[in-house]
Order: structure tokens, then C-alpha cells, then sequence
């Protein structure tokens, strides 16, 4: 296994982990601690607590999910022939992150914005989870398709560099 491979094996992990940490304290939330709290009336200390807890994990999944998104993209896109439905789901796959960063950070944060929709906790979180549900199947499905995409021939285009410099000095 050479640099590369290790560096992008690395990378892989600083998007997964991140992700499941994310999505299964997402869920965790929406299932069972929302509503516990709301059902025995928790402490306002507890869910503030908590809420600055999560609010950490919230900050470093997403920018670990960032720099590693954005490296595992620029590798995929450089070394490979990716289909146009590929890159399209790509595109999605960015935009619903954006979206789920979004609110996942306004529900973990301090802000009178993030009081006003913990206010609707349930609601934004029900969203939360459909964004973040469709958008592990779409990398999942991204994931099973580009096994197929070939790879970009490097030295095909080193070659027509070539071709292209000797026509030009003929020319001149």
C-alpha cells in the first residue's frame, strides 16, 4: 500500500466516522432522548448540558465531514471517469449537507435562533433525520456505482500532450 492509498483509506474514515457520529446522535436524539425529556419534564440543567455536549460533536463532525468530503472528491474526480449521474448526486449529496449542517448546528447552538427552534424540537429533528437518512442513501449508492467507473488514463493524456507539441513545432 503506497502514501496515497493510506492517506485516502484515512480520509475515508475522517468521513464515516464522523458521519455515524452525527447520524446516530441525530437519531439517538429524536428517538429517545427528545422525548424522554419531555416526558419525565428534565431539568433545564440536563438538556443544556447535554446540548453543549453535542454541540462539540456537532462542530468537529462537521468539519472533519468537510475537509474530508472535499479531499475524497477531488481524488475521486481527478483519478476516475465519473458518469454524469454520479457527479449529479454528488451535487445533492453537497447541497443536503449543507442543509443538514445547517440545522444540525442551529439545534445544538446558543443563539436566540437556536432557542426559538428547539422550541419545535421534534419537528426540525424529524427533518434532520429524513435529510440525513436520504443522503446516506444517495452515498451509498454513489459508493456501489463508482467500483465501475474506469480510470483515468494519465498516460493517454501525456501522450496526446505530446502529439500536440510535435504538430505545433511543425507548424512552425
Amino acid at each position: 500500500m503506497d502514501l496515497l492509498e493510506i492517506v485516502s483509506l484515512v480520509s475515508r474514515w475522517l468521513h464515516v466516522i464522523p458521519a455515524i457520529a452525527l447520524v446516530g446522535g441525530t437519531l439517538f436524539l429524536r428517538l429517545s432522548y427528545v422525548p424522554a425529556t419531555q416526558e419525565c419534564d428534565a431539568s433545564a440543567e440536563l438538556r443544556e448540558a447535554v446540548r453543549k455536549k453535542w454541540a462539540k460533536i456537532v462542530m468537529i463532525s462537521i468539519a472533519l465531514l468537510l475537509i474530508s468530503g472535499l479531499y475524497n472528491s477531488a481524488v475521486k474526480s481527478i483519478g476516475y471517469e465519473l458518469s454524469p449521474l454520479y457527479n449529479g448526486l454528488l451535487g445533492i449529496k453537497i447541497l443536503l449537507g449543507f442543509a443538514i449542517f445547517y440545522l444540525a448546528s442551529v439545534l445544538s447552538g446558543r443563539s436566540d435562533k437556536a432557542k426559538a427552534f428547539r422550541e419545535r424540537e421534534l419537528h426540525w429533528l424529524n427533518i434532520l433525520c429524513i435529510l440525513m437518512i436520504v443522503t446516506v442513501m444517495i452515498a451509498s449508492y454513489m459508493k456501489m456505482s463508482s467500483s465501475s467507473f474506469p480510470k483515468k488514463d494519465k498516460t493517454a493524456t501525456t501522450a496526446q500532450k505530446i502529439a500536440i507539441e510535435q504538430l505545433q513545432l511543425e507548424q512552425i
